[in-house]
């Protein structure tokens, strides 16, 4: 049935041609048994488009394969492990993702594991999905669209008729019913439509045969109509901030895709590794690919990588919201372009987003704050529901790196990078922890788990925390024998940490995510220390009033936040879009200025 979000198909007036007979000038695709039908026909749709384009000098076809792929990962239903998929889902992956050529990601036999690779995914984002629209079940609005186009991509409910055509042509009606299948219209007669399959040029004459209208009404499904995009691989994930109707959204969707932050993420939710949906990590062949990129001095446009940061973020961001953060960087290339890759741990840390909504504002936002509001986070019904969401993120954290079977997800996707980039020969890049707020506490298990990566030739440049929100204890526990000399790796530099000041965090806030509920008068930073852990108040790593117990070294170093300074954000959920935060984390991990520290542009839209 059609979508309400769906653009729907609204032919001409122009005089229609009385029929038109396709002339397939290219190789037809056969699927083999596999339930690949949207992947192969859509592709032969963008055959069609090629050649009505380009004419035979462009011979490249695209990958049906990953077509397909990226189908199971965008249609209706979770994860991809599963035969068979859905137009839309197909519609949807082509927009979201594009498609490379099929020299690329060349079609693999039932049953062979499949992975998108970062080259597919650069390479892709040179084929784009241009205008597209759904077609009603129409009769005149198929003819109209075939004059428009040429080639319409359809499925329907076929029957046996279709392996067992009249004269090698002909699709009789009736027959058994044998279920779905995605097929490309590509012309039409008086008496029907001509077909193109996607089950080898043995089929039909070239793969071509005819559908009665008869049939066609009887077991039509879904039709779309569409055209390629020009050329604009920066364009992936460029949604205008304008509001759209609902029935002018069609698939559009701000959330970033895979494609767009392969090779610089792993995905762990509940302590585990998130293996398959939409943000599935990296396979074997994907995270191989990203060592290969560290390790290769020819890498990254001739300059190659001189240092891996892994970043873990804080605990108000959806999984979503991570994989914005990673997208915007990575679209900006704000960290490559200093010779720094950024690797993120996304973690599912959500649900307290989810409850509180963007719980660090400036302190104008929200409802006024005051004792009553204050109370109701501190001691009301917001103290148990927050200490619950807390306490539940704090183990997922400590789940991650814990050595189990069940669990481990931190440490099962992370040790194909560092064991690889540990065996390197040619070039070797220094690691280096960045976090911002709960991030600390996930890199604080991460610190006491390295030594299960057995590295013998990794180097641990420096760690950095933004307004850590682990407690004073953590801090000393997890972090301490890195400050002592006494860690796994030797330090090289110093663990940084950038903090507001007290008088700073007493004034941002923490707004509720329902309407006419007041803030909290304070940071989240006070609101953690207050109420949500068992002792309170609880001394918390990021305050400034908490400091002096904090273990003394040389290697720790605390900037607070001041214009002109190392940090200058004054909000706590800020920092990570503070240009001179992020130009000082960069300059320190590289030993010197960076070239091309951010701009404010870049840091913005997660």
């Amino acid at each position: 049935m059609p979508d309400i979000r769906d653009r729907i198909y609204a032919p001409h007036l122009r005089p229609l041609l009385p029929g038109i007979y396709p002339r397939v000038a290219f190789t037809v695709r056969d699927q083999g048994d596999d339930s690949s039908c949207t992947g192969f026909s859509l592709g032969h749709v963008i055959d069609f488009l090629r050649f009505r384009e380009t004419g035979p000098d462009n011979p490249q076809r695209v990958s049906a394969r990953m077509l397909y792929e990226m189908a199971k990962l965008n249609d209706e239903w979770d994860g991809s492990a599963y035969e068979g998929s859905s137009l839309r889902g197909a519609i949807k992956g082509l927009f979201r993702n594009g498609v490379c050529s099929e020299a690329t990601a060349p079609d693999v036999p039932k049953g062979t594991a499949w992975a998108l690779t970062y080259e597919m995914a650069k390479e892709a984002r040179e084929t784009r999905l241009g205008a597209y629209f759904r077609l009603q079940p129409d009769i005149t609005d198929y003819h109209a669209a075939l004059n428009d186009v040429g080639v319409i991509y359809a499925s329907a409910q076929i029957h046996s008729n279709w392996h067992a055509l009249k004269d090698r042509q002909w699709i009789v009606p009736g027959g058994t019913r044998k279920g779905g299948h995605a097929f490309a219209i590509v012309g039409y007669d008086a008496d029907g439509f001509w077909i193109l399959n996607s089950w080898g040029a043995e089929w039909g004459a070239n793969g071509v045969a005819h559908w009665h209208y008869t049939d066609w009404a009887a077991t039509v499904m879904d039709a779309w109509v569409l055209q390629l995009g020009v050329r604009s691989p920066t364009a992936f994930g460029a949604v205008p901030n304008a509001t759209l109707s609902s029935s002018a959204q069609g698939l559009l969707t701000r959330d970033p895709n895979r494609g767009d932050i392969i090779g610089h993420f792993i995905n762990i939710d509940d302590g585990r590794l998130v293996r398959d949906g939409k943000y599935g990590s990296p396979n074997e062949t994907e995270m191989k690919q990203t060592v290969d990129r560290l390790t290769l001095g020819t890498s990254n446009g001739g300059k190659g990588y001189d240092h891996l940061v892994i970043y873990s973020h804080g605990g108000l961001n959806s999984l979503v919201a991570e994989a914005t953060r990673i997208s915007v960087w990575a679209r900006n290339n704000i960290f490559g372009r200093n010779k720094l890759y950024n690797f993120h741990l996304m973690w599912g840390s959500g649900f307290l987003d989810e409850v509180f909504g963007r719980m660090s504002q400036s302190h104008a936002a929200g409802r006024v704050a005051g004792a009553l509001s204050d109370w109701l986070f501190e001691a009301g019904p917001g103290r148990e529901i927050g200490a619950y969401a807390w306490r539940n993120m704090k183990q997922d954290a400590a789940v991650s790196f814990d050595g189990s079977d069940d669990y481990d997800g931190g440490f099962k996707g992370l040790d194909p990078l560092l064991r690889g980039i540990d065996a390197a020969k040619d070039h070797r890049p220094t690691l280096h922890l960045v976090g911002h707020s709960a991030g600390s506490i996930v890199l604080g298990y991460l610190l006491d788990a390295l030594h299960r990566f057995k590295p013998k030739n990794l180097k641990l440049g420096s760690i950095h925390l933004m307004a850590p929100a682990c407690t004073v204890d953590f801090f000393n526990q997890h972090y301490g024998p890195y400050l002592s000399g006494n860690g796994a790796l030797k330090l090289e530099d110093k663990v940084y940490l950038y903090s507001m000041t007290d008088a700073q965090e007493s004034v941002d806030t923490v707004s509720a995510n329902f309407p006419l509920l007041p803030s909290y008068s304070h940071s989240l930073l006070y609101l953690v220390s207050r109420a949500y852990e068992n002792l309170v108040p609880m001394p918390i790593a990021g305050m400034a009033k908490y400091d002096p117990g904090l273990k003394k070294s040389a290697k720790l170093d605390i900037s607070y936040s001041a214009p002109g300074g190392a940090c200058e954000s004054t909000s706590h959920g800020g920092f990570d879009n503070d240009v001179a935060t992020l130009t000082t984390i960069m300059n320190r991990i590289a030993g010197h200025k960076v070239p091309s520290p951010p701009v404010k542009d870049e840091l913005i839209g997660y």
